[in-house]
């Protein structure tokens, strides 16, 4: 770590980042490619220690869609009653900022919001797909190395309103193979041993997974090479503008940079506070777990299952399973009455998976916009920059995000031609 000068200030720097994980990270590596002189805050002692620890593992390129859809209204009155809904809610922990932040989250499942919304993250899912392939040519190494991933439905009404879906996006052409149960069973034969048969399901080939943790390492070993400054252990409790700079406030001391880039996560919003700017998020937690198992269910494809909203990711030789939205405020605990849940659905699927035990146990705070689009870019006085709400696809989305953003900081036009425009603070909070 870089110790404060005599001043109390941090020696010369360009831009500040407060949140050391995938997010962080990958805009540290956007900003040092460029040659800016970069700090990194990370509250925990490790970077990607929260969200980025454990994570679904998969890059939903073509599949990345908001979770808010005509879907999700048309499904709600069943999932109530259902003991494998994908979501909980606990009315006693989800504060009082909860309720309308699902109320404008519902607003969001109308037919015209979500296409509109879905046309914005569909084409930043694929450029960001561009930019992750273009950071594995610049480090020499893979960061997503598996391809293809294998989205399943368990009933052919489920399946018909899928397809119905996909219909309704059909100028954003995205690259989907519709299979009926037969074809799933020819992409995946495992598939042939499963105690149920799906209905029908999609191929991706364009989707990606691997491991998000150690895409991360390599990541900072590359920063670290770079020549940025590494703050672990030290909380930025407030960001404190000025008219030509930006302090940082922590409890080591103050620092000072021409910008501070916020990629906390689900803390953006308290540190976006002090700065008098109000984040559209909300925290909602995930829950993984991860299995040491044979090659033979490690060996791949990727698959989703959609009716319950689980993943199952190979990596190597352990395979993940992520799935549930547990709205319960702040709390980051993890429920085993959810844990369950997702290895009852993950061994539907793989029955080898029925009676082995998990070797990790994750849950984790994603933090979440109401129409489910990043917030990225300047917010206040132009030193105050925002690569925050991500939800479910910071994975997905990073790369292409820091590239808007560091495009944003030196003011010029994404290199891909991208609007970064959608992705605003003042769209996301309904101002235009």
């Amino acid at each position: 770590m870089i110790p404060p000068d005599s001043d109390g200030l941090l020696c010369p720097i360009d831009v500040a980042i407060v949140g050391g994980g995938i997010i962080g990270l990958t805009q540290a590596h956007e900003l040092l490619t460029r040659g800016f002189r970069v700090a990194l805050f990370e509250s925990e002692l490790v970077c990607a220690g929260q969200a980025s620890h454990a994570n679904g593992g998969q890059i939903s390129a073509e599949s990345g869609s908001p979770w808010m859809s005509p879907v999700i209204r048309r499904e709600l009155p069943r999932w109530l009653f259902d003991r494998h809904r994908p979501f909980s809610l606990d009315l006693f922990r989800m504060g009082s900022g909860a309720f309308p932040w699902l109320g404008s989250s519902l607003r969001n499942t109308s037919r015209r919001r979500y296409l509109a919304n879905h046309g914005s993250l569909h084409a930043l899912t694929r450029y960001s797909l561009g930019v992750w392939r273009e950071y594995e040519a610049e480090l020499g190494s893979p960061l997503v190395p598996g391809s293809g991933v294998l989205y399943l439905y368990r009933s052919h009404r489920e399946w018909k309103a899928a397809q119905e879906l996909l219909s309704w996006e059909g100028d954003l052409a995205i690259r989907a193979e519709v299979l009926d149960q037969d074809g799933c069973l020819r992409r995946v034969p495992h598939l042939q041993y499963a105690p149920i048969a799906p209905a029908g399901g999609f191929w991706y080939p364009d989707d990606h997974f691997g491991d998000c943790e150690a895409a991360c390492r390599k990541l900072l070993d590359h920063a670290l090479r770079k020549g940025v400054r590494l703050h672990l252990g030290e909380t930025v409790h407030s960001i404190e503008p000025g008219s030509e700079s930006v302090t940082l406030v922590t409890g080591c001391g103050c620092y000072r940079a021409e910008k501070v880039v916020i990629a906390a996560g689900v803390g953006s919003s308290a540190l976006a506070r002090s700065a008098g700017i109000r984040l559209p998020i909300y925290p909602v937690k995930g829950y993984t777990r991860t299995y040491s198992t044979s090659p033979l269910v490690c060996d791949g494809p990727a698959l989703a299952d959609q009716s319950r909203k689980v993943v199952l990711t190979p990596l190597g030789n352990r395979l993940r399973v992520a799935g549930m939205a547990e709205f319960a405020g702040f709390d980051d605990q993890p429920d085993l009455r959810f844990l369950r849940r997702i290895h009852d659905t993950a061994s539907d699927w793989l029955p080898e998976l029925r009676h082995v035990p998990s070797e990790l146990d994750w849950a984790c705070l994603r933090a979440m916009t109401p129409d489910g689009l990043p917030i990225l870019g300047t917010a206040k006085a132009e030193a105050v920059v925002l690569n925050v709400g991500h939800g479910p696809l910071g994975w997905t989305l990073a790369a292409g995000s820091a590239r808007i953003v560091a495009d944003g900081i030196e003011s010029r036009r994404s290199r891909n031609a991208i609007d970064p425009s959608p992705f605003r603070l003042a769209r996301q909070r309904g101002v235009s």
